[in-house]
């Protein structure tokens, strides 16, 4: 029997409060609404601190699911070792360590958020839907799943196939960096690249609404491109100079 509230997916935030809590405005969790974060809440974005604080608060406002992500994987396999920790920072981690204070070490890090990220699951699956963060293996139960496949495996639409249990599956992980869901009706992708000038997207799996937020918490209007499209067009226009055209000239032509 479907629970009576809303079944709430959210892509990657990526440490993108401003989108994060335009969404949520957009959104207005109810009490009996249940959100599946599908991971990657940290990393490359300015505000990973503030994100999990976020995150913290908003399990007193209604039901919150943490799938685990690449990245969270990655934190909290710091403390195998300095190559891990290096690692971790190459890929994201300095801005998350930025977003306690500049400079901030792992030991920055509040006891909180780490019981938060160490409360996530390796998957979420109801009577209709299954979440991973990255992507799923179409003959395996989850339960047999390896992480890779859960937490790294792109989200490639010519190898996929339906789950054999005949549940829609929701990922993120994959950027759509053309801002739109990817959608094979059997399996849907939200990673619509925030961070990278996309949107933080929000997906109520029954009805298929969808809200979508830019980084600088703007909602998006329909049909509006992400920042990177409405460049390019400038650039074909000639309102702006490509830094790869060679004569030295970057930024607004007058």
């Amino acid at each position: 029997m479907r629970a009576p509230g809303r079944l709430i997916a959210v892509g990657d935030v990526h440490g993108c409060l401003h989108a994060l809590e335009c969404l949520l405005k957009g959104v207005a969790p109810r009490p009996e609404d249940c959100l599946v974060f599908l991971g990657d809440l940290i990393d490359n974005g300015r505000d990973s601190a503030a994100v999990l604080d976020r995150i913290l608060e908003l399990r007193r406002q209604c039901q919150v699911v943490m799938v685990r992500g690449n990245h969270e994987e990655l934190l909290l396999a710091v403390h195998e070792g300095e190559a891990a920790l290096r690692y971790w920072e190459e890929v994201g981690g300095v801005n998350t360590l930025n977003s306690y204070r500049f400079g901030a070490g792992i030991d920055d890090i509040p006891e909180a958020h780490w019981v938060l990220l160490f409360d996530q699951v390796q998957y979420y699956e109801t009577e209709q839907f299954i979440f991973t963060h990255a992507n799923y293996v179409s003959d395996l139960p989850l339960v047999d799943h390896v992480e890779h496949e859960l937490r790294w495996a792109l989200f490639e639409p010519e190898n996929l196939r339906p789950h054999h249990s005949g549940k829609t599956v929701i990922v993120g992980h994959t950027e759509q960096r053309n801002g739109e869901i990817l959608d094979l009706g059997f399996a849907i992708c939200i990673d619509t690249a925030c961070w990278k000038h996309g949107w933080l997207t929000a997906l109520e799996v029954h009805s298929r609404q969808v809200w979508q937020a830019s980084r600088w918490g703007m909602m998006r209007t329909d049909g509006e491109p992400v920042l990177r499209e409405r460049l390019m067009s400038a650039v074909d226009r000639g309102l702006v100079v490509s830094a790869g055209t060679g004569d030295g000239r970057t930024g607004l032509v007058d």
